[in-house]
């Protein structure tokens, strides 16, 4: 588990002021989320290395802001790790059907081979996921060898949040272009 000291909060990427112009809704303050509400994009993330997984979810939602995204944003904090990640936001997604989701979680290696069976299991599970419910899941999964890899991943050195926006949006853009999934209005990608 990553530890949090000043040095890597600094490195971190930190929510900037969203007066955006798309809807957010944390799913986990959320008194009431009616059944039938459409979400364009809901992403999960895990308790288990928290700081790491919120400032991906912090750039994700930052370009978003700064691409002007019109739609709904949902998100939701998953109890446990990245092998929790599957199986908890896929009934989720069977409840809302969102147009695209990102599944955020990281997985550190340690000294034994726990890292490689984790890793290729939670990414099978994702695929399995996106196939049985049609809908694109972008793997925000981060496997890495140590604690400074992934702060350099999900942080301002090289905001992999961001990166998964862009991808977001250009989904999103392949969509409707294909009329594939139900409209939604957005701009290019992050620059």
């Amino acid at each position: 588990m990553v530890t949090s000291n000043k040095q890597n909060q600094k490195d971190l990427i930190e929510l900037n002021d969203l007066n955006q112009s798309f809807e957010l809704i944390d799913l986990n303050s959320a008194k009431n989320v009616p059944s039938n509400k459409e979400f364009d994009t809901l992403v999960f993330y895990s308790d288990y290395n928290l700081t790491i997984n919120q400032s991906i979810l912090y750039g994700y939602l930052n370009c978003l802001k700064k691409n002007r995204f019109e739609g709904t944003v949902g998100t939701l904090k998953i109890p446990g790790g990245a092998f929790e990640l599957p199986l908890l936001s896929s009934k989720i997604i069977r409840k809302c059907s969102p147009t695209l989701c990102l599944v955020v979680g990281c997985i550190i290696k340690g000294e034994t081979q726990h890292y490689e069976f984790l890793s290729s299991t939670v990414t099978n599970a994702i695929r399995n996921i996106s196939f049985e419910n049609d809908i694109p899941i972008l793997n925000g999964i981060l496997t890495v060898e140590n604690e400074q890899q992934a702060i350099d991943r999900a942080g301002k050195k090289m905001d992999k949040g961001s990166e998964f926006a862009s991808a977001s949006l250009e989904i999103i853009n392949f969509n409707n272009k294909f009329d594939v999934c139900k409209k939604i209005q957005t701009t290019a990608h992050c620059t």
